[in-house]
């Protein structure tokens, strides 16, 4: 049985999520290159001290998205600010604890609609971002 919901509002829910996903990507990206893994929902519920089935669910009813597009979404926008920031495409992934570069790239222009470098290089065009 699921224990008793904790947040009261989906800004409290995303707000605690956000938390932890940031000590996830910190503890994921420090790891020993042998011993990187992506960061599964699973961590995340844990981290919470509820099922992955409480998480998928609380997930849907505070955010409508799955608690895995919410990683992903979380991650993308996380480097939309690196990218602007000027850093490199594959500092940002491995910053965020991407076991590859062609996953960050690949989920990158899923959500982005364009790869992180073209999205780089659109933000260098426009007089946005200077690169490092």
């Amino acid at each position: 049985m699921a224990k008793s919901k904790r947040f009261s509002t989906a800004q409290d829910f995303e707000l605690q999520l956000n938390l932890i996903i940031e000590g996830l990507i910190d503890y994921h990206s420090r790891l020993p290159e042998l011993e990187k893994k992506d960061i599964q929902v699973s961590e995340i519920a844990e981290k919470l001290d509820v099922s992955t089935n409480t998480l998928r669910r609380w997930c849907q009813e505070f955010s409508g998205v799955s608690a895995r597009e919410f990683l992903a979404i979380y991650r993308v926008e996380k480097a939309k600010l690196l990218l602007k920031s000027g850093f490199k495409s594959s500092d940002v992934a491995h910053q965020l604890a991407f076991t590859e570069h062609k996953t960050f790239s690949a989920l990158f222009k899923r959500h982005a609609h364009k790869t992180p470098s073209n999205f780089a290089n659109s933000l260098f065009s426009a007089g946005l971002v200077r690169p490092n």
